[in-house]
């Protein structure tokens, strides 16, 4: 009987089977569906879920007829823009190691934040929690965030999941699954916190992604800007013409 196995502990053994070998043939093609699910004793649907998620993130390609095969892998060090998970999953994925260094988290009034999304009106009387994170890759300072989550739709942010993955945490909340997230990539001089942060000198450039986090009902979850260290951030995209 196949077990029950989430989706993106399938994808990262997959990965490391792919990564070390052993599963694609001399023409990178990974066996066929009817092995795969015997092979992780899995539903078909579960794998299905997988592939998809694994040809999202640029690791595989499908060939109708044929099978699905590896692509010459571009991502090893990279992050996938598209990848499906939290960004500490990718980066577990591709064997980095993503922690947070100091986080801290308070209530505020909307009319403090530093910056607000276009697309949402707020009310005067709305609250924020706003949280900043400093990250580190592999132990070096990688990364600033500064966000916003609305405080009418989350009440609190327990501190385990501030040091922890807060994608992980909304995910596993019924109340506050995430839909869908527009990511929009620019520049923009470093932070006085995120220069000192990442021993830089004031107003050096960096990588700056702002985010907004919707729900699955279309309603505004949070709001945020990442700064990226530039000599260490590496993304990775690919674009599907067929």
């Amino acid at each position: 009987m196949p077990k029950k196995m989430d989706t993106n502990v399938l994808v990262k053994k997959i990965i490391t089977e792919i990564q070390s070998g052993e599963l694609v043939d001399q023409d990178l093609k990974l066996p066929a569906e009817p092995n795969l699910m015997s092979r992780y004793e899995v539903t078909r649907y579960t794998l299905r879920q997988a592939l998809k998620q694994l040809s999202v993130m640029g690791y595989t390609y499908q060939v109708h007829g044929v099978g699905t095969f590896v692509r010459h892998q571009q991502t090893v060090d990279s992050v996938a823009l598209e990848h499906e998970g939290g960004l500490s999953a990718e980066m577990e994925r591709i064997g980095r190691k993503l922690t947070t260094k100091t986080a801290s988290e308070k209530i505020i009034p909307v009319s403090e934040a530093l910056f607000l999304p276009k697309t949402h009106h707020f009310q005067n009387d709305d609250k924020l929690i706003q949280v900043r994170r400093f990250r580190l890759l592999d132990d070096k300072p990688y990364l600033m965030e500064q966000s916003y989550y609305l405080q009418s739709v989350i009440d609190s942010i327990p501190e385990e999941a501030l040091y922890g993955s807060l994608f992980k945490y909304f995910e596993q909340s019924r109340k506050t699954q995430i839909g869908f997230i527009d990511q929009t990539i620019m520049s923009e001089p470093l932070p006085d916190e995120a220069s000192e942060f990442m021993e830089m000198p004031a107003g050096s450039p960096s990588l700056l992604i702002r985010d907004e986090s919707y729900l699955a009902n279309g309603e505004l979850l949070a709001f945020s800007k990442q700064y990226y260290n530039y000599q260490q951030a590496k993304l990775f995209m690919i674009k599907k013409v067929h």
